[in-house]
């Protein structure tokens, strides 16, 4: 579990922040006239492929530390209201409003991940 749990956390870390890198770079980056032809990037398989890789890692990494190991409620917390601001970043009022509460969200999904890595860490010094 110790080197699963730290590889799940390390590897979710990196996917949520490259999550937010590309929902935030995109829009910039399609703004340029001469890059137009990277549209493809703003593609929703690309999108829904990070939500649910996310959500598989809460799964894989978050819950199970939380019910063995450290039992604090703080990195499901961290990545529910993550999971909400990417949700409501669903409802495209405008593209400012999708971009700001995605990259706000995926940034507290992997600040959830890092919290639960802290706290693994904490809590197997506490059992030698």
């Amino acid at each position: 579990m110790r080197v699963k749990s730290n590889t799940i956390d390390i590897i979710a870390l990196t996917s949520s922040l490259i999550c937010a890198i590309h929902c935030a770079a995109i829009p910039i980056v399609l703004s340029f006239s001469s890059l137009s032809s990277l549209h493809f990037l703003e593609n929703p398989w690309i999108e829904w492929t990070f939500i649910l890789m996310g959500v598989v890692f809460v799964f894989t990494s978050l819950w199970p530390s939380y019910k063995k190991m450290h039992h604090q409620r703080k990195p499901l917390l961290l990545a529910g209201i993550g999971f909400a601001l990417i949700a409501i970043g669903r409802f495209e009022f405008t593209e400012l409003w999708e971009v700001v509460n995605t990259v706000l969200g995926a940034l507290f999904v992997s600040s959830a991940h890092y919290v639960n890595w802290k706290l693994l860490r904490v809590s197997r010094k506490h059992e030698h």
